[in-house]
């Protein structure tokens, strides 16, 4: 007679799942906080339930124009900004948040639909530390761990 074996639930095994195996205890206890600047509501929800989901408290900002204030006020671990807003240009808004002594070393990880080939050399010139493409979002989440990795070992 054979028993069978309950199978267990599977699926893709991911990079975001690598970092969580690797560092589960002294890396993903603390939530880390995301700031989002893009002006469309749409994807601000849909990252804001990937982001919690993966352990990220995520401030949303609809205007590059507020995006600076809201750096000074919430103090983010790392920053995702679209560079097209309607009221402001992405790359003076990272300039500005890369020029300022009390926020420059918060990372900052460009996500933009224009270009990707001049907007992501614009974007490391100006100090971003990577850059996503909005036609591909699944990349997001996965940088946004590599980076603060890569700067969790570094410091």
């Amino acid at each position: 007679m054979s028993h069978a074996v309950p199978r267990a639930e599977t699926r893709p095994f991911s990079v975001v799942d690598a970092v969580r195996e690797a560092y589960a205890e002294e890396y993903m206890a603390a939530v880390r906080r995301l700031l989002f600047a893009d002006d469309d509501p749409g994807v601000q929800r849909a990252l804001k339930r990937l982001a919690e989901k993966n352990g990220f408290e995520l401030v949303p900002v609809l205007a590059g124009a507020d995006v600076y204030q809201a750096v000074l006020e919430s103090r983010p671990d790392l920053i995702v900004l679209d560079i097209q807003f309607p009221d402001a240009d992405g790359r003076d808004v990272l300039s500005r948040l890369k020029a300022d002594a009390r926020i420059s070393n918060i990372p900052v990880v460009v996500w933009s639909g224009r270009d990707p080939q001049s907007d992501r050399r614009i974007a490391l010139d100006l100090g971003a530390e990577d850059y996503v493409e909005k036609r591909d979002p699944s990349t997001l989440l996965p940088k946004i761990e590599r980076v603060l990795l890569r700067l969790r070992d570094a410091g």
